[in-house]
């Protein structure tokens, strides 16, 4: 254990949105840490966009005061004078979740996220984890590149690559990408601000539409996703494996001809270069204890979850917030009190996180059921009026 002057020294592995909240909150309560990350570089890997919503504050008030602003830094509706607001469709009226003051929300540009996380955090680039050794009072990370560094307390923020046995959900889905202007880009808008889903038990799939940014051109940038059950999604020989571009765009087209133009407008525009190549196959881990003493996860180190409720970036920001407040009030001069006190935290962070696993596995079938409430950015879905968004009416 570190000297009782010294505070202890922890290390976090993966610079991903857990680690690197946790990162910051650490830095305000002073407490020493070495981030590692395997990634060559921020921009690795960085998905699309991503909900935040009951962390808001918390988020202010854990970090230093020197962050720049967040929506400001990182909102992907911007420049555009538009809240963000996810729509959803096939079951009657059009619902919705709009950020409010009553219901406030976020939708943000992934990377630009992880770049304002990242802000003052320095961060050691192409650490692949090889192994660790865990003694009683101290922990030693070792790389592939023969480096070490030791320390007294080890956060795995690294993602499912922490993650044993991952249960494989039975759904296929194609990933596109498109880049809309003008008229459909007010279209796509009108739809959804920041995005839009459709399903109903008669469809048979589910639709997912979602801005990534807007351009400096005002075009914006989009992803989507249509999914539908499928029990063959984990074998090996797959069709989606082995399926081009084109053929996937294809099949897209055809299964959604008997949608309103409106609603298959994105896939005709979105070219076979922009569908994404190979399979995606969702995946969830059901985690329900650890006990590794000053070894802690996070984030989707913890509790993988599917994307269907929007849930799994929210979850690993409160990871880091409340794995940091326990830190604040462990004795760390009793190093007795350590290991139940992080075992502690570690459950809440388990408990927590399998509950959003569970309601993010059921949330597809849910969202097609007209019966059920349709839950987003962490607020019930409303009816809502549908609208005609006119970029000349949103321009800064």
């Amino acid at each position: 254990m570190a000297p009782e002057s010294v505070k202890p020294r922890v290390l976090i592995i993966g610079a991903g949105l857990s680690g690197l909240a946790l990162a910051q909150c650490l830095r305000k309560q002073n407490i020493p840490f070495e981030m590692f990350e395997r990634d060559a570089d921020i921009s690795t890997r960085q998905g699309w966009a991503i909900a935040m919503h009951s962390v808001l504050d918390d988020l202010s008030s854990s970090f230093c005061s020197d962050m720049p602003p967040l929506r400001e830094s990182t909102d992907h509706l911007l420049p555009l004078k538009l809240q963000p607001q996810i729509c959803f469709y096939g079951r009657g009226q059009k619902m919705a979740v709009e950020s409010t003051p009553q219901t406030p929300c976020l939708r943000l540009n992934r990377l630009l996220f992880r770049q304002w996380l990242a802000t003052q955090i320095p961060i050691q680039w192409g650490k692949r984890l090889r192994r660790v050794e865990n003694e009683e009072k101290r922990v030693t990370v070792h790389f592939e590149d023969g480096t070490s560094a030791p320390g007294d307390i080890l956060v795995g923020a690294d993602g499912v690559n922490s993650v044993e046995v991952l249960n494989i959900i039975p759904i296929s889905c194609i990933w596109g990408e498109t880049t809309l202007s003008a008229d459909a880009f007010e279209r796509q808008l009108s739809l959804g601000h920041s995005a839009y889903a459709y399903a109903s038990r008669e469809l048979g799939y589910v639709i997912f539409v979602s801005l990534n940014k807007v351009n400096g051109d005002l075009s914006g940038d989009y992803y989507w996703c249509i999914g539908w059950d499928d029990h063959e999604v984990g074998k090996s020989d797959h069709w989606l494996k082995h399926a081009s571009e084109a053929a996937k765009r294809d099949h897209v087209i055809n299964i959604t001809r008997s949608l309103e133009p409106k609603f298959r407008e994105i896939f005709q525009l979105t070219p076979a270069t922009g569908i994404l190549p190979g399979q995606v196959v969702y995946r969830d881990a059901d985690i329900l204890s650890l006990s590794a003493g000053n070894i802690v996860l996070i984030g989707d180190a913890a509790h993988p979850m599917t994307p269907f409720r929007g849930e799994g970036g929210v979850q690993a920001i409160r990871d880091a917030l409340n794995l940091s407040e326990a830190f604040r009030h462990i004795d760390f001069k009793d190093s007795t009190n350590i290991c139940p006190a992080l075992e502690s935290s570690q459950q809440e962070i388990l408990d927590r996180g399998h509950a959003a696993v569970m309601l993010s596995r059921r949330a597809n079938d849910n969202n097609q059921q007209a019966d059920r409430t349709i839950v987003a950015w962490g607020h019930a879905a409303k009816p809502t009026a549908e609208e005609n968004v006119l970029l000349k009416n949103c321009k800064p």
